[in-house]
């Protein structure tokens, strides 16, 4: 007869080494130790937890230990006996991938350093730091503050400083740069804080996997806004997604695509939504196209130039609303006015990145501004706004979803994007068949 270990279930000949769902969560859970997860996805792969402890360097005992505490921080059996091997059961199975994924993380050097960086060495994370040090990592990646870190981990000040210092002697590198009051994170330090937080969102995950594998849809999902998505795409989106999971929780992110993109690689946004920038495409991302939209010219309803077929160069006169100039609209109005002459000498022009500075602008004089009609639907709608008829080279582009290379989305998130390629799909039927836009 086999014997027991705790936290591994032996099966029975009945259940073919299948086990009932217990994905219930802890009522506090713990952050696991990465040498645990380690323990895990060794046993997983070798369907040996022996073979597991002694790559780990643990005892037998410690092993099944481990196993045990892992399966009270997820809130479910992760392994099970089948006669001298162990399995991963369903639920292991789905913390397994996790834990594989996490690890996978912190090994892997960061797409965003400079060349001429010093690289962490790959298995520095997973040997000598604790969870708590790679949170401190991850948090001052986005707070840049010690007192906001201390805070979210209920530790002091104090215990964060040496948490810092901690990881300098494991990377032997500075993690921070800068004088007292306007410290940063240096090179290795942004290296180890992606690293970090990655990993952290995978062990997030792994909780919401289990949940969601209960039929409990509680997770938060956090996306990134580029202009365009704002007005319909997203918001159409997100009151379906609420429809059908009324317990999950949906952030939303605004701002430039570089904030956006700088919070997708340190996991704490899952997607971004808007316009697609392949022509600066990164290795780490993975971009998905869904509607091409085209840019317009666009006025208050009224407008002297409204109403009649116009050249480019009846435009040159015009006052102009403009994009931030790292937005590709902006990249296509710089193309057309230097072939059409079109920012006249001794006018200045406003350059903005706010829909509602920009409406008001518009109705409130005769200046111009090249946006996609997707943006202000509503005003074109009332009969506010309107497209000009002109003729516009090179004014389409790419609206889609851009997420990590090798995400792994839950079923919510899985959904979310079903739904934002459904609502993409239907305004683009619409704009092929509407004169207006």
């Amino acid at each position: 007869m086999a014997t027991v270990t705790p936290g591994i279930r032996p099966c029975t000949a009945s259940e073919e080494c299948m086990t009932m769902p217990d994905t219930a969560r802890a009522t506090a859970p713990e952050w696991p130790n990465l040498r645990h997860l380690r323990l895990l996805e060794i046993a997983a792969r070798h369907d040996s937890l022996t073979q597991a402890a002694g790559q780990v360097n643990i005892s037998q005992p410690a092993a099944s230990q481990a196993i045990a505490k892992l399966g009270r921080i997820f809130g479910a059996r992760l392994l099970e006996r089948c006669g001298n091997a162990v399995m991963p059961t369903d639920e292991g199975r789905i913390v397994v991938a996790r834990a594989r994924r996490a690890l996978d993380h912190l090994q892997h050097p960061d797409p965003g350093t400079r060349s001429r960086t010093r690289q962490v060495r790959p298995d520095l994370l997973e040997r000598y730091a604790s969870v708590t040090q790679l949170r401190v990592m991850a948090l001052f990646a986005v707070t840049g503050s010690l007192s906001a870190i201390a805070t979210e981990l209920g530790q002091t000040e104090a215990s964060v400083q040496r948490a810092l210092k901690d990881i300098e002697r494991i990377i032997g590198q500075p993690a921070l740069e800068g004088g007292p009051r306007n410290r940063v994170l240096s090179a290795a330090g942004q290296q180890v804080a992606t690293r970090a937080s990655l990993a952290l969102r995978e062990i997030d995950l792994a909780h919401a996997d289990l949940r969601e594998r209960a039929g409990v849809f509680d997770s938060r999902l956090v996306i990134g806004v580029l202009p365009l998505a704002r007005t319909r795409i997203v918001p159409r989106a997100i009151v379906r997604l609420q429809a059908q999971y009324p317990s999950a929780t949906v952030e939303v992110l605004e701002g430039a695509y570089d904030f956006l993109l700088r919070r997708l690689r340190l996991g704490a946004c899952d997607m971004i939504i808007g316009a697609l920038r392949s022509d600066l495409a990164q290795a780490d991302l993975d971009e998905m196209p869904l509607l091409r939209d085209r840019l317009r010219v666009v006025a208050r309803a009224g407008h002297p130039l409204a109403g009649r077929r116009l050249d480019p160069a009846d435009l040159a006169a015009a006052r102009w609303i403009l994009p931030r100039r790292d937005a590709p609209a902006r990249r296509v109005f710089d193309a057309m006015a230097a072939r059409h002459g079109l920012l006249a000498a001794g006018h200045g022009h406003i350059e903005t990145g706010s829909l509602v500075v920009l409406r008001g602008v518009l109705l409130e004089s005769d200046a111009l501004t090249l946006i996609s009609p997707n943006q202000i639907s509503y005003e074109i709608e009332q009969g506010l706004l309107r497209a000009l008829d002109v003729p516009l080279d090179g004014g389409e582009r790419d609206i889609g979803i851009a997420q990590l290379q090798g995400n792994m989305p839950g079923q919510l998130q899985s959904r979310f994007i079903d739904l934002i390629a459904e609502e993409a799909t239907d305004i683009g039927c619409q704009n092929s068949g509407d004169d207006r836009v």
